[in-house]
This record gives structure tokens, sequence and C-alpha cells, in this order.
């Protein structure tokens, strides 16, 4: 006992310690300052002359160099091409497999960043606005068609480099707005060359002499020097020189496009590649960065079917021959074609970083898009949701945890101190393992968290109510703990695994936000785990060693002793009632159609507004003070603040549908009458598309069925069929009735409601499937019973734990609702309506169902225990 206990609290600390290390830093860091924190010498002199020289680039000129690693870079390329990690010590080299510059930069990058990422609702964030210019005549005669695919490229390739929570929606014309939570100015240049990539794979020969090859290209040289001396008004680069002037009067290079590699050192090795396309990446199935031989980073390419015979005829027809590969018009290298190529495969090879080959791996498979992609305008953007909200949301979720943790000391006196402790770890694991896995943290998250802590609660009920069973049949407590846990094992275990089987479900098909929830609900899920079922029997075994035979009983409140409540006998009110608010919600929803949804889903009109104190001691107005104020004058709208790249201040706000130029102007009119300290001007008023859109709400739909069909599976695995097909109707039951109930009080459809449903399939499982569990257990304890009495005997053993957890939960749900204010007013009213119909499904509904699939091995057993009555 005494080893095996001892592995446990190494373990419980490592695991705890790791966790709580990993939300460190939680702010991000000055680039320069961390890249001297981790050099040899941050006093090197060297080094301190580079750094200076990339800070005087930035300020001579913040639109070249609007980040410090572009500025660090073009400083190093100055010097020469200095190996920038050469002020890095060996171990650092070594562990971050630092080869070039790039990697260095990427190191720095990351580790300037804080451990926490916190969402454009918390901390704001960088918006880029993105003009897409159609290359084609099928993207321009279908625009939107294209302009929708394209965003859900860009989507799908934020969301491989883990930016899940991005919003990204039409903005009028051709633009698109692309916004990211908040990130360092280091990471913006990385994001910005993400999403402007139009991953557009050519492969094309180069110049079949390779003698007269370096002629030429030594002729272009001297004939641009030459131009250029004699042309000091009109300089040209060496490419559009050959554009311009040299191609037009050499017949012979009129195929061929004047290309360049770049060595690690910014120097260009240019090459004559032919403007003919032999084949394109619309073949390529995949993309993965790998290493050649030499330890040189390689973007491995494995194409379809289709793409793997072009490939392998292009390359038998090309023997001898260089082949140029080409990705969004920058040459990567030019191999010379030895033999065909025909077992489907490629490799691009080239002067990647770590973050720049997966980024040009992911946008292989995330597909080309048929446009040239401008940045016309980049913005930081403030929170969505103001500092006083932000407070108000965090009090209230302490506020909701002490109330729990209070009333479990109260109810549980001793146990409830250890599953405090329990829940105090909880917390911290949670957060460390959502720093730890790059998880973006937002306002819904934080309360799906502090929600996340008071269903963890439900663990530690099942577990003391089967320790007081035992006690109560007259156990010692070092059993009745150890029979306890093992009771109540089976339970915490189908329960926690069946909303395991749906994150991981949702994560595989889901995207954006979606994904986001699910590594969000598979993190807590394992910190419940580790937490309620390890710590807390760890904490148990250290309280018995302490106190010994000292302590001989666990004293417990009881709430439900003993009831016998006929559940079943009041099914046709309760299967009525439900029927009613199930139809009653599809007629509200039907009948409202497209007014049930929110800005999320619709889309609106922009408005883009200058505004300037009139008074010295003016102050700028709350978000949410504005959003009020619309609201209590009928629009439905949202607000934030936005600052340009020229530093002006901007406040935007975007009203739900349509609005015309006269509407906009009344609106600022109005609230210049409202706050009269300050002068609004409206600078523009655009169309904004809903950032939900068509694929996105494709890919939740197929999500959750497939979850749905998952749960089905997993339920017949464990339980039986009849089980499954009752939890997942119970599930459709409470969603439906949750969203009915929220929307005929005037809610809409919004990406908190989404969040608050999803997380509601997670708790309703997890509340069903504990009856289930004592269902499953009794019918091989009450053998000869009918199958009603089993039914109802389940529901009264467990609702105790049933009314325990639920107040638990809406404990901190009813204190986020009072105090939490209304940036998490829709999540938290959702949450607390299906906690409610929760608790009634798992009650009534379920277990009713059942009860009636079950019907005819119900009368059998009667039949069966008559005859057995008769004999006697």
């Amino acid at each position: 006992m005494k080893t095996p206990f001892l592995l446990r609290s190494l373990f419980a600390v490592a695991v705890v310690a790791v966790f709580v290390w990993s939300m460190f830093p939680m702010t991000q860091t000055d680039f320069y300052d961390t890249f001297r924190s981790i050099s040899k010498d941050a006093d090197d002199p060297e080094l301190v002359a580079l750094i200076d020289d990339a800070k005087e680039k930035q300020k001579a000129d913040i639109k070249e160099y609007p980040y410090p690693s572009k500025a660090i870079d073009a400083a190093a390329n100055d010097k020469g091409g200095v190996e920038l990690k050469k002020f890095l010590p060996e171990n650092v080299i070594k562990n971050s497999k630092i080869k070039t510059n790039a990697d260095v930069i990427s190191m720095i990058r990351k580790r300037s960043a804080g451990a926490l990422h916190l969402g454009i609702d918390l901390n704001g964030g960088a918006e880029f606005m993105l003009e897409l210019t159609p290359v084609g005549e099928d993207a321009e005669k279908d625009f939107e068609k294209f302009r929708d695919n394209a965003i859900e490229t860009i989507r799908k390739r934020l969301e491989a480099q883990n930016y899940l929570e991005c919003e990204i929606a039409p903005a009028g014309g051709k633009l698109i707005s692309v916004r990211v939570p908040t990130i360092s100015d280091d990471e913006k240049a990385k994001l910005e060359q993400l999403i402007l990539r139009s991953a557009k794979l050519e492969f094309r020969l180069a110049y079949p002499d390779y003698n007269e090859l370096g002629r030429i290209l030594n002729d272009i040289d001297v004939a641009h020097e030459a131009y250029n001396a004699e042309n000091p008004g009109k300089l040209l680069t060496k490419e559009k020189f050959y554009t311009e002037v040299y191609r037009p009067a050499h017949a012979n290079l009129a195929d061929y496009d004047l290309l360049y590699t770049l060595e690690d050192n910014g120097k260009r090795n240019y090459d004559l590649i032919s403007t003919k396309v032999e084949m394109t990446g619309s073949g390529v199935k995949n993309a993965m960065v790998g290493y050649t031989q030499f330890g040189q980073r390689e973007i491995q390419l494995e194409f379809n079917g289709e793409g793997a015979n072009q490939f392998g005829k292009i390359t038998t027809a090309n023997v001898g021959k260089r082949l140029g590969i080409v990705l969004d018009g920058q040459l990567y290298s030019a191999p010379n074609l030895n033999e065909p190529i025909l077992g489907g495969r490629a490799q691009i090879t080239g002067n990647f970083s770590e973050d720049e080959a997966k980024g040009v791996a992911d946008a292989l498979v995330s597909g080309s898009m048929p446009f040239d992609i401008t940045v016309v305008s980049r913005a930081d953007i403030d929170p969505t949701v103001g500092s006083d909200t932000i407070q108000k949301s965090i009090w209230s979720g302490i506020i909701g945890t002490i109330l729990v943790m209070i009333f479990m000391i109260i109810y549980y006196r001793l146990a409830g101190m250890i599953a405090n402790i329990s829940l105090v770890v909880n917390a911290f694991v949670m957060l460390g393992a959502i720093a730890a896995f790059d998880v973006t943290l937002t306002l819904p998250g934080i309360a799906g968290i502090v929600l996340t802590i008071g269903m963890a609660v439900d663990a530690n009920v099942l577990i003391y109510e089967r320790i007081r069973e035992e006690l109560n049949n007259g156990k010692s407590l070092a059993n009745a703990v150890n029979i306890g846990f093992s009771n109540a094992f089976s339970a915490i275990f189908d329960s926690n695994m069946t909303t395991l089987f749906v994150a991981l479900i949702l994560f595989w098909q889901g995207s954006g936000a979606i994904k986001s929830f699910a590594i969000t609900l598979a993190i807590g899920i394992f910190t419940t785990l580790f937490t309620a079922v390890f710590l807390t029997r760890l904490l148990f075994d250290l309280m018995l060693k302490i106190c010994g035979n000292r302590l001989k009983t666990l004293s417990m409140m009881q709430f439900c002793k003993n009831p016998k409540i006929n559940f079943l006998g009041m099914k046709k009110i309760t299967i009525g009632l439900s029927v009613v608010l199930v139809i009653g919600s599809l007629i509200l929803i039907g009948v409202k159609n497209k007014d049930i949804l929110g800005i999320d889903f619709t889309g609106g009109s922009q408005l883009l507004v200058s505004y300037e104190a009139k008074a010295e001691n003016a102050q700028r107005i709350e978000v949410a003070k504005i959003e009020q104020y619309l609201k209590e004058n009928g629009y439905n709208a949202r607000a934030s603040y936005k600052t340009t790249e020229e530093g002006t201040e901007q406040l935007e706000i975007v009203l739900r549908g349509e609005v015309d130029k006269d509407t906009g102007a009344k609106i600022i009119e109005d609230m210049d009458k409202a706050y009269p300290d300050v002068k609004f001007d409206i600078k523009a008023q655009n169309e904004l598309g809903a950032l939900i859109g068509a694929e996105f709400t494709k890919s939740a739909i197929i999500a959750l069925v497939l979850a749905m069909i998952g749960m089905i599976i997993y339920m017949i695995i464990r339980f039986q069929f009849s089980y499954s097909i009752a939890a997942n109707v119970a599930l459709i039951h409470d969603v439906i009735i949750s969203l009915g109930i929220y929307l005929a009080f005037g809610g809409q459809l919004t990406l908190q409601v989404v969040a608050s449903l999803l997380t509601l399939i997670g708790y309703s499982v997890n509340d069903t499937i504990v009856t289930f569990d004592r269902q499953r257990e009794n019918l091989t304890l009450m053998r000869g019973a009918s199958y009603n009495d089993i039914v109802n005997t389940s529901i009264n053993q467990t609702l105790g734990r049933t009314i325990l957890t639920s107040t638990s939960v809406l404990l901190i749900l009813i204190s986020q609702l009072i105090w939490g204010g209304d940036g998490i007013k829709d999540f938290i009213s959702v949450m607390l309506i299906g906690c409610i119909v929760g608790c009634y499904s798992s009650i009534f509904i379920s277990p009713t169902i059942t009860a009636y699939w079950h019907k005819r091995e119900r009368n059998v057993s009667e039949a069966d225990q008559t005859a057995e009555n008769t004999n006697n």
C-alpha cells in the first residue's frame, strides 16, 4: 500500500506542476527583449547593434517594417546575411532544431507570446481587410460562390495553425474581413503571410540548356545595371526590367519568366522558368513537412490517382530536363528529372522555417484560391465586451464557485473539504491544459470552465453517495471508501467517455468555434477524471493514513432519505408536457423563421464612426453602454473599437440586416444627442456578411449527427440499444425545448447560444447515464422485480445525486446571470433553462422510454413472479 501511495502522490504532483507551469508567462513579452534573454550574451555588442538597427528601421518606415521579426530579418541581411543562430546557446539550437534565420525568428515569436490566448471578446485582436481580385473567368462570373469557398479555405488554414476562434465574413464588394484573437505584432506577420498565400502550385519546365542559361543570366545582370545607370529617374528591379525591357527584345525568351530561389542569407539565385504550366496542385491529396537525408526541411506531396497519373506522364516525357516547382509565383527548386516519377509522390525543397513549411503544407491541403489577394487595411480591434463586463463575469464565476464550495462543506463536511481541494486543482489544471494546447479562451469559455467545475462536483457526489450507502450497510470507513469509489466508477467512466466521444467527433467534423469547444470539452473531461477520481481517492487515502482508527465514519447531510416516488406513474402528465413543449418550440421556430437568427448568422450593416471628445475630461464610452442604448432604441447591434494603421481610433457598429444611409445617419444623430460630450461622424457604411456561413453550418450539423450516432454505438456496447435511443431522444428533447423557451423570451440564435447548446449536450448526457448506470446495476440485483419497479427504484436511488448536482450547477449559473453582466447573458440563460430541462428529462423522459421499450419483458417478469407466488 505504501509504495503505490507514494507513486500516486508523485504522479499527482508532477501532473499538477506541469500544467500549472504551462500557464506561464501569462502575458506576451517584447520580441527584442525575448531575443536578448535567450541569447548567450544579452550584452553582445553585435547583437545589441543588430537590434538597434531593427528598431531604427521600424521608426523610419513602420509600414515597410510593421513587425519586429521583419525588421530584424532585414537588419541581418543588410549586414551581409548575419546568421542569427550564432547568438544562441547550443542547447537552444539543438532542442529547437534551428537551421535558418526564419527558424530563429519563429522560435523567438513563440517564446514572446503569452501562454494563455484570449479571444477577441476578452482582449481584442487584429483585423485584416482583404481584397479578392478574381483570376479567370469562372471566379469573375460566379464571384460570390468562389468568395465563400475562399473564406472556408482561409478558415481551414487558420484552424490548421490553431487559430480556432476567428471571425471571417464578406465585407461588401470584393472585400472580406478576417479577425483573429489578440496576437503579438510578430504573429501578425506570420498570419498575414498565411492568409495571402493563394497556394497556386505549378510544375513548369526550366530553361533546357543549362550552359546557355548562365550566359543569359549574366547578360541580364549587365543589361540591368546599364539600364538603371542610364535611367536614374526610373529604376527598375531585375524582375521588372526583364519583363518590360529585356524579354521583349529577345524572342527566344518570350515563353520564360525570370524567377529565383532564396538562400537563408537572402541571396537570390535566378533561373528561367517556362510560362507554360505542365501541371497544377489540384491533384495534391496530402502534404506534410519532412526532412531530406541532409536534414533540410522539405514538403512531401502525395497525389491522388489522377494527379499521380498526370505527374508520371510529365516526368516520363521530360527525363533529362529540369522541372521547376513554383508556389504562388515563388520558385522553390528546379531539380533535374533523372528518371520518371511514378509513385504518386514529390518533394518541394527550399529554405523553409518550421512555421513556413507547415504553413505551405496546410495551404496546399486546404486548397488554392482563384484570387489575387491583397491586404487593403490592417487594424487592431479592442475587446468586443467592456472591461466592466469582463470583471463582472469573472467575479460572478468566483462567487458561484465559492457558493458551491460552501454548499459542499455544509452538506458533506470533511468529505466536502476534500472535494473542494479537487475543484481548485481542477481549475488550475484545466487552465494549464488550455494554455498547453493553445486553446483560445473566450468569455463563454470562461463561463464554460466555471460550469465544468460545477459539473465536476457530480463525480464527487456520485462517489460520496455510494460511500454513504456502504456506511449505512455497516461497512467500516476504509471498506466503504473502497467500495464507494469502485461502485461509482462505472457511472463516472461511462458518462465522461460518452461526452468525450461527442467531443472527438465535434473536433473531427466541426470547424472554428465548434473545434475550440470540442477541445475545451475534452480537456474538462480529463481534468475532471484526474481530480475527482484519482486525486480525491489519493486525498481520502491520505486522510485515512493520518487519522487511522480515530476516524470511524463520515458525517454527511441527507436531503432524500429513501424516497419511494412512483415517477413512472406520472408518465401521462410528463410525456404530455414534453410533447406540448417540443411541438410548441418547433412551431415557434417555424413561425419566426429567419427572425430567430442573430447577427452572427445573418450579417448586417457596418457603420465605421469617428468620434471626437468635445470636453477635455470626456471619457471613451463603454461598448456595453452603446449596445444597451441601441437596444433600447430598437436596434439589434453590437459595437467595438478598433485602431487603424494610421493610429486613428474608430467606433464600429454592426446592425442586424440591411440599413439604408438615412437610418445610419439618424442613429449617429441620436447618439450625438444621447452623448453630448462626444461628436460622432460616419466615415463609411458597408454591408457585412454572416460570420457563420453555409459551410460552417453544414459541418456543424454533420458533426452533431455523427456525434449522436457515435453515442448510440457506445451506449449499445456499454448498455443496451433501448438505452442509447432513450438518451438521444432525451438529448434532442432538451435542446429543442431549451432553445424554444429561450426564443420565446425574445432571444436570438448566436454563436454564444450555439456554444451553450453544445455544453448542454455534455451536461444532459452526463445526467442521463448516471440513472441508466443504476438501472443496469439493479437489473442484476433486483431479479424477479418488474421493469417498472427497477426503473422507479433506480430514479429514487439517484434522486439525491440529481438534486445535489443540479443545485451546484444552478448556484453557479444563477450567480453568473445576476452578477455576470450582458457579455455572457445569452450563454448562461440557455444553460440555466437547459439545466432544469435536463434534470427533468433524466428523471421523467429517458427512464420512461426505456420502461416502455421493455414493456414486454416487464409483463413476462410479472407473470413469472405471479407463477412463483402461486407455487409457494
